[in-house]
């Protein structure tokens, strides 16, 4: 064990003055993840900003206090909308439509004249319709804007057929048609209409007994944490190279130490160092993204267990390979191929069908399964096959890579 450490710790004190692949380890993914996580809305996600809306009432009400068209604007014009929609009142349907076409609105929002005595009147076969005049550069805007006057309408439409199956009724009370079916829209309206039955709950992803929302960067940074400790540990790994061309290596074979004691030093250098790479990142994290990263003992693991798999990736990969060059090569093409086919640049994020499949068959794709539950809240328990695959792989890829260095060095 004393000549591992030894090992080890002299490889260990060779990468602590390499810079460039401290830079790569520790800045790179912390720029990439930063970047990638405020493109997509920083830490709550994809972020949009309040829609401008113009919106100009004409109609003139149909009596008795009864105005659907007021309706209509107080609701794009309430409180709970403040965060989607900026909305002004224009005096005319010229006004809005300028504020548009100045770009001083995404969309205008025209309601016509007689709009309410179509919603409330006695007649089924009225019709009205209300414009909405749009940039057509505003793609987004527009469809947020279409939607939610579509609920509203909607409900009208809910309202008319209550009018109208009061009238169909007959009189009460010595009520007239135009009465009735007012009465009943108004009634329909003010309970609420079509969406008083309706009740819309949402909820995070279960891991295990918890539910927990994420921010997108911490999704991501956990991803680009996973595919950078693969490129750290192959700037370990490639001394052993660097070695070999020098005569260290095969001296070192030479000597009574057996084969395994200097591989395991090597591996255990590589191991150590993405250790505290990969603690540093999430450190770094929490201070500077506020990332949660969950509870302790699924972190540890997971941190411990990616280092495991990368560590020995990397001393397979230089097994076979003759140098650092080829090295390189070879691990960045089998890298990004795990990344891509792992789900590494998509963050935790959760997948489906058949790319969830294909993530299953990579050692970073279970690891990246396995951040996600913790992120959400899941304990050790809850990751216990996202550990223990990577775990297998990680043991096949250390046989392996001792089975060729024995061969090579022999």
């Amino acid at each position: 064990m004393t000549k591992v450490l030894t090992i080890a710790w002299k490889d260990l004190r060779s990468t602590a003055r390499n810079m460039p692949a401290l830079v790569m380890m520790l800045v790179a993914p912390l720029a990439l993840a930063s970047l990638l996580g405020f493109a997509f809305g920083g830490g709550s996600g994809f972020d949009i900003a309040a829609i401008k809306v113009a919106v100009a009432d004409l109609d003139t009400g149909a009596g008795a206090g009864r105005n659907a068209g007021a309706d209509v604007r107080d609701i794009l014009t309430s409180k709970d909308l403040k965060d989607v929609l900026a909305t002004s009142v224009k005096s005319s349907a010229a006004a809005a439509r300028k504020a548009v076409d100045d770009g001083d609105a995404a969309v205008a929002v025209i309601i016509p004249q007689g709009f309410s005595a179509t919603v409330y009147g006695a007649d089924p076969a009225a019709t009205s319709q209300v414009e909405l005049y749009r940039n057509p550069t505003s793609q987004i805007g527009g469809s947020i804007v279409e939607g939610i006057v579509g609920q509203v309408l909607a409900n009208f439409d809910g309202a008319r057929a209550a009018a109208a199956g009061a009238v169909a009724v007959g009189p009460q009370d010595g009520a007239s048609p135009a009465q009735l079916a007012a009465s009943a829209a108004q009634a329909y309206s003010r309970s609420g209409g079509m969406w008083s039955g309706l009740e819309v709950s949402e909820r995070a992803p279960r891991a295990g007994k918890s539910e927990k929302d994420v921010s997108v960067t911490g999704q991501i940074l956990a991803g680009m944490m996973v595919f950078f400790m693969f490129f750290g540990a192959a700037n370990v790994a490639r001394t052993i190279l660097t070695e070999d061309r020098q005569g260290t290596m095969p001296r070192l074979f030479t000597t009574p130490t057996r084969r395994g004691t200097i591989i395991g030093g090597k591996f255990v250098a590589v191991f150590a160092t993405i250790t505290a790479q990969a603690v540093v990142l999430l450190i770094a994290g929490r201070l500077i993204f506020g990332i949660q990263w969950g509870r302790l003992d699924s972190v540890v693991l997971l941190t411990l267990v990616a280092a495991g798999v990368a560590g020995s990736l990397a001393l397979l990969i230089i097994a076979f390979a003759k140098t650092p060059a080829q090295a390189g090569a070879i691990g960045s093409g089998i890298y990004l191929v795990l990344a891509l086919l792992g789900g590494n640049f998509t963050g935790t994020a959760q997948s489906s069908g058949i790319f969830a499949t294909v993530q299953r068959l990579t050692p970073n794709g279970w690891l990246i399964q396995g951040w996600d539950t913790t992120l959400r809240g899941g304990g050790a328990g809850d990751i216990r096959w996202q550990v223990l695959v990577p775990l297998g792989f990680a043991v096949a890829f250390f046989f392996f890579a001792v089975l060729r260095m024995r061969r090579r060095f022999a």
